[in-house]
């Protein structure tokens, strides 16, 4: 198993993020694609970084595309990999957007090699701000779990996540890796998959099994900055 981190840069500012929104709303209205909608319709908080490490600024775009923009704060997704102190910060603020939280293994040994911030805020204190933000909000949080191939597709692992699951009653997302050049890690194959999901259906778990898009242009999760800086 090889993981290479490309590190640290900078904290994107609130203007930075919302430029994005604006620009995307701009061409989907200057050139709109067949069935596309004339603005963005759902954004996400999630990818090459930790959007509650820099809770200032997310929060303040949050803010500007509710407030300025007019976009419903239900259309909005926060994802962390388990910064309690920003979890709990969200869930006493006004607008009620979506939480993910992106757990990748229940087993706390194991998560601290994949989510290294688990020995800062253990999985236990995690689970514990994700029920706080559901009942501050009333909004169902979802658990985010990216599949590597004989790292986190037990049926421990499985067994693990629903019961989480059902005990702050989340909704589960489970998607297969996508590969890139710094890591050897790869998905497991579509039987085993198969096997996974069944697991958490048969635990009692609501899960969804999210197709994994881009590849073939390198713009799947954590591939497009790589080719950016290749």
């Amino acid at each position: 198993m090889r993981r290479v981190s490309s590190g640290f840069d900078r904290h994107l500012t609130a203007g930075e993020i919302v430029a994005q929104v604006a620009y995307a709303n701009a061409v989907l209205q200057t050139n709109p694609l067949p069935k596309s909608p004339e603005r963005v319709t759902n954004v996400v908080f999630m990818g090459m970084g930790e959007p509650l490490a820099n809770y200032r600024h997310t929060r303040e775009s949050i803010r500007r595309m509710v407030e300025v923009m007019g976009m419903s704060a239900r259309s909005i997704t926060v994802s962390t990999v388990g910064f309690v102190p920003g979890m709990l910060r969200l869930a006493d603020e006004p607008w009620s957007v979506n939480l993910a939280v992106s757990l990748h293994s229940t087993i706390p040994s194991e998560r601290s090699k994949l989510v290294p911030i688990n020995d800062r805020w253990p999985i236990d204190d995690v689970i514990a701000a994700a029920d706080t933000f559901r009942e501050a909000h009333n909004r169902r949080v979802s658990l985010e779990w990216t599949l590597i191939a004989g790292e986190n597709d037990s049926d421990q692992e499985a067994i693990g996540l629903a019961r989480i699951a059902r005990s702050i009653r989340a909704h589960v997302n489970v998607i297969a890796l996508n590969p890139t050049p710094l890591s050897t890690d790869r998905p497991p194959d579509h039987d085993h998959v198969r096997r996974f999901i069944g697991t958490l259906k048969r635990e009692g778990a609501n899960v969804t099994l999210r197709d994994t898009r881009g590849q073939d242009i390198d713009a799947a999760c954590g591939q497009l900055r790589l080719r950016a800086e290749d």
